[in-house]
This record gives structure tokens, C-alpha cells and sequence, in this order.
């Protein structure tokens, strides 16, 4: 589930490196982005595969190499998975071990309706999604080898590139997704507590590359 909250685009934009630019939404307004997914077998290289959760909040923005797709400078990213959490740690505090977070959500009768329950919690961060309702993706036509969302993230020492590829993707479909947040920085604090509107519920298979660029 995704949820793009329209923000102050000034706050947002002070809380990026000057080199990243806001790609505005369609009210002018700055987009910052909540994500929770849950994932039926997360592997890392040639690690087994375990159930997992992941979530992401980002401010989308331009593209900082003129590569094509969609681009997001990434503020928090959460996992439930150990493995994850501490290989992507060596690259900043935004990465963070969730202990507590689930998933839930109904039958999955493609093009019914369904509700769909998330939450995670790190030591910095916690927030919750429900999408009641969200429509399941109809099972055609598929995406095969399509492109995600780029995340990029800067520190003292490095700059990284999260690269989605997406092997294979259902049709888009949405929800009335609702977002509260119980733990975030002062940062983020400012845009508010709770957000609803129309979001993305997506099902997808999505392979993440990770490289650190020239700064």
C-alpha cells in the first residue's frame, strides 16, 4: 500500500540535500510518500527466503541522473527482516530493525474488494496503513520487467542508489487508505499525524539493487 500525502513543499524540499529537486505533485504541492509492503519470500543476495515486511517514507523528486521512472530521496526505510535491516544499515540510520510489524488482508478474489491492515514499528519510526476498502488487482494483463521507484540517499562519505526492478507486476489498482503515524522525527512531525485519501495497492514480484555512486 502507498500513500502520497501533499506537504508544504518549501519544508519538504529543507529536509533534502540541495542537489535533489521536488518532483511536485499535480497540486503544486510536495509529495511525501508512506509505502508498506509485505513480501511472501524476502531474500538478500542468496540468503533463504523468509515472509517479511518492508516500508519506505520518501519525498519524490526529480531525477537526479536523467534516468527515466520515478525518483524519491529516502527518509526512513523499515524492515522486520534482521538479514536486511543490518546489511543495509552499513549506508545510514535511515535503515532500521522493525521487531513489531504485520500484515493482514482478506481473500484475495481478483477485482473484489478487500481490507488490508499494516503497521510497523522501529526504535525511531512507527506507523500504520489500513485500506478499507482496496480493490485486489485483476490477474491481467500482467507487467513483466518493469521499472519501481528509484531511492536515493546521501551521507558524509557515499551516495546510494536503490534501484526496483519489478519481474513482474499485476494491474495497478487503488484504495481509500488511511496513514497515522505514533513515532517519527520532528522533522516529519510537522506534516501532521494521520492522512487519508485514494492510494496504490499493489501486488508484485520486485528485485532491489543497490550501488553506491560516484558523490
Amino acid at each position: 500500500m502507498v500513500l502520497i500525502r501533499s506537504v508544504s513543499p518549501d519544508a519538504l524540499q529543507a529536509l533534502l540535500p540541495a542537489r535533489y529537486k521536488l518532483a511536485p505533485g499535480p497540486d503544486g504541492a510536495g509529495q511525501l510518500a508512506f509505502a508498506i509492503y509485505t513480501c511472501d519470500r524476502l531474500t538478500l543476495d542468496a540468503s533463504s527466503a523468509d515472509p517479511g515486511v518492508v516500508a519506505e517514507i520518501s519525498a519524490r523528486i526529480q531525477s537526479p541522473d536523467g534516468s527515466e521512472g520515478r525518483h524519491a530521496y529516502l527518509l526512513h526505510l523499515l524492515t522486520s527482516s534482521r538479514p536486511l535491516a543490518d546489511a543495509l544499515g552499513r549506508f545510514g540510520d535511515v535503515f532500521r530493525y522493525a521487531p513489531v510489524a504485520s500484515f493482514t488482508v482478506g481473500p484475495c478474489t481478483p477485482g473484489a474488494d478487500n481490507v488490508a491492515r499494516a503497521t510497523i514499528e522501529s526504535d525511531q519510526v512507527a506507523f500504520s496503513t489500513v485500506g478499507d476498502p482496496v480493490k485486489e488487482p485483476a490477474e491481467e494483463p500482467v507487467v513483466y520487467d518493469g521499472k519501481g521507484v528509484t531511492f536515493w540517499l546521501e551521507s558524509e562519505r557515499e551516495r546510494v542508489k536503490l534501484d526496483y526492478r519489478v519481474p513482474k507486476l499485476l494491474p495497478r489498482s487503488t484504495g481509500a487508505l488511511t496513514t497515522k503515524v505514533a513515532r517519527i522525527d520532528p522533522a516529519l512531525a510537522r506534516f501532521g499525524d494521520t492522512a487519508s485519501g485514494t492510494g496504490a495497492f499493489l501486488r508484485f514480484d520486485a528485485k532491489v539493487l543497490v550501488t553506491v555512486v560516484p558523490p
